[in-house]
């Protein structure tokens, strides 16, 4: 793995590892801080809709600064806002703190992933972005446990803490290893924002929101459908979670190896078996084996559709790649928190099994919006290969075909000229 590529992951790692941490010091934060479990759970909310909102109006505005400057800067707010956390005096402070970082780590991820995009070349595009992302999915599947057990052992404040110090080793990192790729001479943001309106990339953020909407209409009751209908319990459980996170660790990888081949049938293919394990989940949850076994399939899918997507949005941007995959990244924020609303609806109205229909519902409206994105897709990708290719040196190549950049600059310049002649903006 190339050196940029592990700070990106270990950034990612550290950001990711904030969104649902609080999810495990629950108890220990509503009993210091003096309110109710309910009300501190609204620091998962908080740190989601300042990611949604603060991801496309933060990438908007520091469109013309160094991608790099951008990266050590959001790490630099994230690890602040922890320690801010971590020292909150009372939960005022500790709610404004979740505001900081989630929009940081928006700000982070959405940046990151240009990074990688730019870095790794058309031809590794999506496996690159993969890697980003897998730094949070990995921090979802070990690092959230890890900092609840920790916490059992030493109080909620350390783990804040521990995340802090997790974010300065990435910082670290980038700042020593991912070049510097010079400000934006594309067009200006007005002009760039067009792109949004371009059919191919509303189709695909609506498909985008409504796909990651429809898992986490599911995913979000994943336990009390393990307890209450297919009699999993106890440790079984975490087994279950752990299972789950490999499946989107793993999920990443293969959608980004398959992506950089196959957009089309990539897309397609994992949008196609999500849809399936959704419709299979309330069969399948009526013994434990059956469980298990529709977990890791749907999540692996799932999560193998993230990096596809991602890739073939930012292609179709254009020029205006980076702030559509602010968008992107967004987007599958807002379905997480829309996902979650729409199946506490459900399970009020309708119980374990109105979640259930609820979400494959859901997900084959946006199994026809991924079919019609996967239309305005290449069937395999071509060419393009020099498009971070410096400008007056070969590059030499690694065994995943990721080109060394040792001309930022002349990179980016040549990138804009290759993206500008074979993407429609």
């Amino acid at each position: 793995m190339k050196w940029w590529k592990l700070a990106l992951f270990v950034g990612a790692f550290a950001v990711g590892s904030t969104e649902f941490i609080v999810v495990g010091l629950l108890p220990q934060i509503a009993a210091d801080t003096g309110v109710t479990e309910a009300a501190a759970g609204q620091l998962v909310s908080v740190n989601a809709v300042a990611f949604a909102i603060g991801v496309p109006v933060l990438a908007a505005a520091f469109a013309r600064v160094d991608r790099r400057r951008v990266l050590i800067g959001s790490l630099a707010v994230f690890v602040a806002a922890h320690l801010m956390a971590a020292t909150a005096p009372d939960f005022t402070v500790l709610l404004a703190s979740r505001v900081l970082t989630g929009a940081s780590f928006g700000l982070y991820l959405a940046t990151a992933l240009a990074v990688a995009a730019r870095l790794a070349g058309p031809a590794n595009r999506a496996a690159a972005m993969a890697t980003v992302v897998s730094g949070v999915t990995t921090a979802t599947a070990l690092g959230v446990p890890a900092s609840t057990l920790l916490g059992q052992h030493t109080g909620w404040r350390v783990p804040l803490a521990a995340i802090a110090a997790l974010a300065v080793v990435g910082l670290v990192l980038v700042l020593f290893t991912v070049p510097a790729l010079g400000a934006d001479n594309g067009p200006p943001l007005r002009e760039r924002s067009t792109a949004l309106l371009a059919r191919p990339v509303l189709v695909g953020l609506a498909a985008v929101a409504l796909f990651w909407a429809a898992s986490f209409t599911a995913y979000t009751y994943l336990v009390p459908m393990l307890e209450n209908r297919a009699g999993v319990h106890g440790s079984l459980v975490t087994v279950v979670l752990f299972i789950a996170g490999l499946g989107a660790v793993c999920g990443n990888v293969l959608g980004g190896r398959g992506a950089d081949r196959w957009p089309r049938a990539t897309v397609l293919i994992t949008a196609a078996i999500t849809t399936a394990s959704l419709f299979a989940l309330l069969p399948a949850f009526r013994t434990p084996a059956g469980a298990i076994v529709l977990v890791a399939v749907w999540q692996l899918a799932a999560w193998s559709f993230v990096p596809a997507a991602q890739a073939a949005l930012y292609s179709a941007g254009g020029q205006a790649g980076d702030l559509v995959v602010s968008f992107v990244v967004s987007g599958f924020n807002i379905g997480i928190v829309v996902g979650a609303g729409l199946g506490g609806i459900a399970l009020d109205g309708a119980g374990l099994p109105g979640v259930g229909f609820l979400a494959a519902g859901l997900a084959v409206v946006s199994l026809v919006l991924v079919a019609v994105m996967a239309r305005m897709l290449p069937a395999t990708q071509v060419g393009a290969r020099a498009e971070t290719a410096p400008a007056t040196a070969t590059p030499a190549r690694s065994e995943n075909c990721a080109p060394d950049v040792t001309a930022p600059a002349a990179a980016v310049t040549a990138a804009r000229s290759a993206r500008s002649s074979s993407t429609t903006p």
